[in-house]
């Protein structure tokens, strides 16, 4: 078994991240660190959790914790605080879920957690992945891609609506985070295209609307896409899709279409407390100890 302990346990992540938990039939939760909510019951702070987990919080994090893997919850840990972590107990694999401010990645090994992108590095000997914000994992799903073709240009647009508790956390971060990791792949793709991110109502909504120019049929775009027919959570279609098919879940629906013959038009769903979020941080808690991708969130749609 999995033995998982969680730090920042009482933030808003880390509750959605014990409600995947706790029906994941590889994962034992070993702890639940809350400075300064010891003692205290985690269905107290934790909607959901009633006949399901019988913990306490505790307080901060040993440095030999008794677990295989840290998911790094809310602002719960420094960088220098995650860096000896890492050298104290290297045996353990963590998943960064909210980010470390100065976290110097590169240097630790730390691999940017999107699996469409990624997986082949987090199943090969991975120790420590970040995950992507909500805004990055849609709009790199969406993209990506279209990347690995060289057919971004200047004239990409990007509106992404979302929640505003998470707009507030990604503005000002993803257009940077999601040209980084784009230029990976095509070098000539820079920061400087449109971006716009605003809020919506819904918890669970999150709806990224692209456009830019493309002179490439409809059909050879479709079969572009199918990179991600070995994937588990991303799904290239024909028609509009409503957020209501993903809600719960850590799919990514991206919908395709050509207005005329010289616009692409993407339309890409997802579950903004999933994607970029708990979602994807048991989605790379998965790969890194080399099970199926879908152990434990073959989720059902929740407004169905």
């Amino acid at each position: 078994m999995i033995k998982v302990a969680i730090t920042g346990a009482d933030s808003p992540d880390a509750g959605e991240l014990l409600r995947i938990l706790v029906n994941h039939p590889e994962v034992i939760v070993t702890t639940v660190s809350a400075p300064g909510r010891e003692g205290l019951s985690v269905t107290s702070v934790h909607h959901g959790l009633i006949g399901e987990l019988k913990m306490n919080f505790s307080g901060p994090l040993p440095m030999t914790p008794d677990c295989s893997i840290v998911f790094v919850c809310g602002n719960s840990m420094t960088a220098a605080e995650f860096s000896a972590l890492q050298l104290a107990r290297p045996d353990i694999r963590s998943v960064i879920v909210d980010a470390i401010p100065n976290l110097d990645t590169e240097r630790l090994g730390v691999v940017y957690g999107l699996p469409e992108i990624n997986r082949k590095p987090l199943v090969r000997g991975a120790v420590s992945a970040m995950v992507p914000s909500p805004a990055a994992s849609v709009v790199l799903t969406a993209l990506y891609p279209l990347a690995t073709h060289m057919l971004l240009n200047d004239s990409v647009k990007v509106s992404v609506s979302l929640p505003p508790d998470i707009l507030q956390k990604d503005k000002g971060n993803a257009q940077k985070e999601i040209a980084r990791i784009l230029s990976q792949t095509q070098l000539s793709f820079s920061d400087n295209f449109n971006l716009e991110l605003k809020a919506i109502d819904g918890e669970r909504c999150m709806k990224a609307d692209i456009s830019l120019s493309c002179p490439v049929s409809i059909e050879q775009i479709h079969e572009m896409y199918e990179i991600y027919d070995d994937h588990n959570f991303a799904f290239p279609v024909s028609s509009v899709v409503n957020v209501k098919e993903v809600s719960g879940t850590d799919k990514c629906v991206i919908s395709l279409n050509k207005p005329d013959d010289s616009t692409l038009r993407i339309e890409a769903v997802a579950d903004p407390r999933m994607r970029g979020g708990a979602g994807e941080a048991v989605h790379i808690m998965n790969l890194l100890f080399g099970l199926h991708e879908k152990t434990g969130l073959a989720l059902k749609a929740s407004d169905f």
